[in-house]
């Protein structure tokens, strides 16, 4: 036989009060979940106690609590009862952006080149061209500086001609282009110092013939 229990007003609310107790007790925060949109989970997904009502990063989500009252009727004993409920839920967003600087490496530090090393000019080399005929040297110019000077014989003539160059006043030898043919060219590389040269030819009578001229070398 069964007896029927009848319940008074508190009993009722006492009934209700339980029923709420056993629905919010044990809840915990879901588990972790890929990180992405925020997630709503229901309040009964197992994640450690840890993490509640924390805001902390788990699994790569953070989790945040959020709590909302909800109003339930109940029904008893002919009568509906307004019961004021806590509903909890979980949602995971994206954890924020790190605000950590990447260092870059310095570039590295190229060597400052040393100056070049100033060289002296090479000393210029001067020219001189002697047309020569019969009887006759005919010079390109009347002076040139002391140093190299490359000598030019350009035989014009009908007979074969030299040139010899004979430093006035001085020991020095005597410089000499040797026999050049008629029509025919040719050169040599002298070095000159300063003073007077007696160019002439002295190849038969040529030169008392009148076949001589005067060149002028000056110091730099």
């Amino acid at each position: 036989m069964r007896t029927a229990i009848r319940l008074g007003p508190t009993g009722a609310v006492l009934i209700a009060v339980l029923a709420l107790a056993a629905l919010t007790t044990g809840s915990v925060p879901p588990p972790a979940l890929a990180t992405g949109p925020a997630q709503k989970l229901p309040l009964t997904s197992p994640l450690p106690a840890l993490f509640a009502d924390k805001g902390e990063v788990s699994g790569g989500c953070a989790w945040r609590r959020h709590s909302k009252r909800v109003f339930k009727r109940v029904h008893g004993h002919g009568r509906v009862r307004r019961v004021r409920r806590i509903k909890h839920w979980w949602t995971c967003e994206a954890p924020p952006a790190s605000n950590a600087v990447t260092c870059q490496p310095a570039p590295p530090v190229s060597p400052t080149p040393e100056p070049p090393t100033p060289t002296e000019p090479e000393p210029e080399v001067g020219h001189l061209g002697v047309k020569a005929v019969e009887y006759s040297y005919t010079l390109s110019r009347p002076e040139v500086s002391t140093g190299e000077v490359i000598v030019e014989l350009n035989n014009q003539g009908e007979d074969p001609h030299n040139l010899v160059l004979e430093h006035e006043g001085t020991e020095d030898p005597k410089l000499e282009i040797p026999s050049t043919p008629s029509l025919s060219q040719a050169n040599s590389r002298l070095t000159l110092s300063p003073g007077t040269y007696r160019l002439y030819c002295s190849l038969y009578s040529h030169e008392a013939k009148g076949m001589e001229a005067t060149l002028v070398v000056g110091s730099n």
